[in-house]
């Protein structure tokens, strides 16, 4: 029976890092399941530089055409 529970695992993890990510502000947002997070402030016009990691799982094999980072926001 384990071997449907791991059919199920996202076959890679990604990591985002801003390049100013460590002095940019940061901000609370509530999530949909009540927890608050801290996510970082961007402005409109505004550069955004850094750096995505994908990592496949051990064991997994991954076949992609190119990332696509989509922001979204409120005002």
């Amino acid at each position: 029976m384990n071997y449907l529970l791991g059919a199920f695992k996202p076959a890679c993890n990604i990591l985002i890092t801003f390049a100013d990510g460590k002095n940019r502000k940061q901000v609370p947002l509530k999530k949909e399941n009540g927890q608050t997070v801290m996510v970082p402030l961007f402005h409109s016009q505004e550069n955004i530089a850094g750096k995505i990691t994908v990592e496949p799982m051990q064991g997994k094999k991954i076949d992609h055409n190119g990332i696509k980072v989509e922001l979204l926001g409120q005002i």
